[in-house]
């Protein structure tokens, strides 16, 4: 399920603190956006109906808590960079950054760790 930038930001909203009501996260978002609120309760309706969010009524108030983790939404945008940009492969990707970006001897050691305990692994 592809999400969106903005259902993102909605989303981690959610991730950090829930449930809310429409309400709260309208406020939330607000603080970091100048979104109508028509925008977040698109935004919000949007989410429900992909049932990445449900809702439960308690009185006259729906309470909005995610369904998907976000480490599911992690790994599909990372399968989708991957996939669109560098055919699937994941070392053409570390070799773009590590040519087009200042990698830091502190990413390279902890990248190096990774490896190193994914070859112990094996």
């Amino acid at each position: 399920m592809k999400v969106a930038d903005t259902e993102l930001i909605i989303l981690k909203i959610l991730w950090s603190e829930s449930p809310l009501t429409i309400g709260q996260i309208i406020s939330r978002a607000q603080q970091n956006n100048e979104w109508h609120e028509n925008t977040i309760k698109t935004i919000v309706t949007r989410l429900f109906k992909k049932a990445l969010v449900g809702r439960v009524k308690d009185g006259k108030q729906f309470f909005y808590s995610p369904i998907i983790q976000q480490e599911q939404v992690v790994t599909q945008a990372s399968n989708s960079l991957l996939d669109r940009f560098f055919g699937g492969k994941l070392s053409p990707l570390v070799a773009h950054f590590a040519e087009k970006e200042n990698i830091s001897e502190q990413d390279i050691a902890e990248i190096e760790q990774i490896l190193d305990k994914m070859k112990k692994n094996d």
